[in-house]
């Protein structure tokens, strides 16, 4: 089987011929009049990998209860595009095509309750949308007595200060299936010394106050010197809703020496505090979710999708605030994005107390395939971003994962499934060559799917994928244009430009949007029109020469898997379909996401990029 097959069609849609190892950046985009269309089918030869799994055999004579366990080689074929087999514990199932992450960041469980009786886990109630299929449930002490210990979750500690975090938020969903007792006031959030008693070194705490039936923001601001709160806001209305899912959101924001707090209570702002100094006070604490540092004042309900964002714009960050009962609710978890310090999905497996706590430092890749029972997983196309994290293997559990402050992160979770493996091995499948050629041909087959499936779009004013044509003032025809740019339509349009530039034309042209929308367009405005497209190209060929050329230049797999791939531009409308078409080599925060920038995943999905099939124009009018 060829390495790369590249088939040339006919206009008529015949086989003209087929070329191996053709490169196609020496195909001519700007080519026109009896050019073919260009179909790539990207042919790689598969891999038989083997590996080692662990059977039941024949049942010992001398004693039926026992059964013998032998250990025998399995060979499965995979996927070219296969780069490691990772091997460890598999907790859920794993699925075919869907991300997988591991992150730098492993939570853990403070249990001062000795047993396990009150540890955390994941489960499933008050499904809406995506939030609670698989939340966290908390599950509070024996009497809810302020003096019983039990659970929580303790996330590494970080760093605010007025030149970093000028905009704080916090933000995530709870449910309550009934009214926290009177006895104490569980903690939901706090960044504290112990979460009760008052220190200098305490920054927040988000807790149910019981006297008011609300829940509180408890703050510090950078000026306050004294040990314990400088104030308190409220978040929710008094009486908090149970049974059903509500949305918090405090938002905090620094502009010079003046400081403001704000709170939101499903997509509503509530209460507010201002003439407060700089930043939220900085602290040496861990952030606790759901109880004190020792798993004082526990939290008995379930929390979902805990996010702590930090740096960014006011608008930016503001936006994380307005869901719930009066805005979208989100259609899929959100991936950790640009201004993440934080993001607890608790997208793990159902039972489990394993779940995923991620920010900008992770890799991603895909998986090709899978043997959940013997504890094996086939990752393609495998990258990481982490800007502040090098010389780290992907997927490498061996050496404990990645060494951060509060624990290892050799987990690795799947964004659609919530399955997770705990890695102990990592077998590498192919040499640096190899995986260099791979890349290389998933850059071409990324550039091409570009150019077949995403849709061209544009709006007045110069916005979007039309800035010749939507600059003028053919917007007087229209709001919006679409254009599918496959080869046989941009040379259709070559034609008509060809027509106008060479041949003299100056009449109208009719063309059809990708909706089917005709629109009348005079000389100016259709070599505008072409003019996009071809700029359209250029910028997506000049993106994939970038990655190429990266990935030729890496030295070592090191180097290699620090390639993002396509990390900017028109191609990142391919994150949309990246979980159906794993070949896809974007970045991992597109990848994982299915959005080049996570903080819009709340968007609805009519916003996100637009995809199609080829639709043939009209005939040109005209000589």
């Amino acid at each position: 089987m060829s390495t790369k097959k590249l088939v040339f069609l006919n206009t008529d849609g015949s086989v003209q011929n087929t070329i191996l190892g053709f490169d196609p950046s020496s195909y001519d985009l700007l080519g026109y009049s009896g050019q073919q269309t260009v179909i790539v089918d990207q042919l790689l030869p598969d891999n038989t990998v083997s590996y080692s799994a662990s059977r039941n055999g024949e049942t010992v004579t001398e004693d039926p209860s026992e059964v013998s366990t032998e250990v025998v080689t399995k060979s499965v074929i995979v996927n070219p595009l296969t780069e490691q087999l990772l091997s460890g514990k598999v907790y859920g199932e794993f699925v075919v095509n869907e991300q997988i992450t591991q992150s730098t960041i492993t939570p853990v469980i403070v249990n001062g309750y000795i047993d396990n009786t009150f540890v955390p886990v994941v489960g499933s109630i008050g499904v809406s949308g995506e939030i609670g299929i698989r939340a966290l449930q908390m599950k509070g002490t024996l009497n809810d007595l302020a003096a019983q210990k039990a659970c929580g979750i303790r996330l590494p500690a970080f760093t605010t200060s007025n030149s970093v975090s000028p905009y704080f938020l916090i933000e995530g969903w709870l449910y309550l299936e009934a009214e926290p007792s009177s006895n104490y006031d569980p903690i939901i959030l706090t960044r504290s010394a112990d979460g009760i008693n008052n220190t200098t070194n305490d920054s927040f705490r988000l807790e149910y106050d019981s006297a008011s039936d609300q829940i509180q923001f408890h703050y510090s601001d950078s000026s306050y010197a004294s040990a314990g709160y400088q104030g308190i806001v409220n978040v929710s209305p008094a009486g908090v809703s149970t049974n059903q899912w509500n949305h918090f959101a405090v938002a905090w924001t620094s502009n010079g020496g003046s400081a403001s707090v704000k709170t939101y209570w499903n997509g509503s702002s509530l209460y507010s505090a201002s003439g407060l100094s700089g930043s939220l006070r900085n602290s040496t604490a861990p952030i606790m979710v759901g109880s004190g540092a020792s798993g004082d004042y526990p939290l008995k309900g379930w929390i979902e999708d805990i996010h702590i964002r930090m740096g960014g714009v006011t608008l930016a960050l503001a936006k994380y605030a307005l869901l719930g009962s009066t805005a979208a609710l989100p259609w899929e978890h959100e991936a950790p994005g640009d201004y993440t310090v934080y993001q607890m999905t608790t997208n793990g497996p159902l039972g489990s107390s394993l779940f995923p706590v991620r920010n900008l430092c992770r890799v991603v890749g895909t998986v090709v395939y899978h043997d959940n029972t013997n504890g094996v997983v086939g990752a393609g196309l495998v990258a990481r971003e982490d800007s502040d994290v090098l010389g780290l293997t992907l997927f490498d559990g061996v050496c404990g994962g990645f060494s951060v402050s509060g624990g290892t992160a050799a987990y690795v979770f799947g964004a659609e499934s919530g399955a997770c493996m705990i890695v102990t091995g990592v077998q590498q499948l192919y040499g640096i060559s190899a995986a260099q050629n791979i890349r290389k041909n998933a850059a071409d087959h990324t550039n091409y799917f570009l150019f077949g499936i995403t849709v061209m779009y544009g709006e007045s004013g110069a916005s979007g994928d039309f800035l010749n044509l939507l600059s003028t003032d053919w917007t007087a025809n229209g709001l919006s244009f679409s254009f599918l740019p496959i080869q046989s339509n941009v040379n259709w349009l070559r034609n008509i430009y060809d027509n106008i530039v060479v041949g003299g034309y100056t009449g109208n042209t009719t063309i059809e949007d990708y909706y089917g929308t005709a629109y009348v367009f005079g000389p100016t405005h259709a070599k505008n029109l072409y003019q996009d497209v071809i700029a359209y190209h250029a910028e997506a060929n000049t993106l994939k020469s970038r990655v190429v050329s990266d990935v030729t230049s890496a030295v070592d797999f090191d180097g290699l898997n620090s390639v993002l791939g396509y990390t900017t531009g028109i191609v990142l409308k391919l994150a949309t379909v990246a979980k159906t078409a794993p070949i896809l080599y974007i970045s991992p925060k597109a990848k994982e996401s299915g959005t080049s920038v996570p903080e819009s995943r709340y968007l609805p999905k009519s916003q996100t990029p637009t995809l199609g099939e080829p639709i043939e124009p009209p005939a040109p009018i005209g000589p």
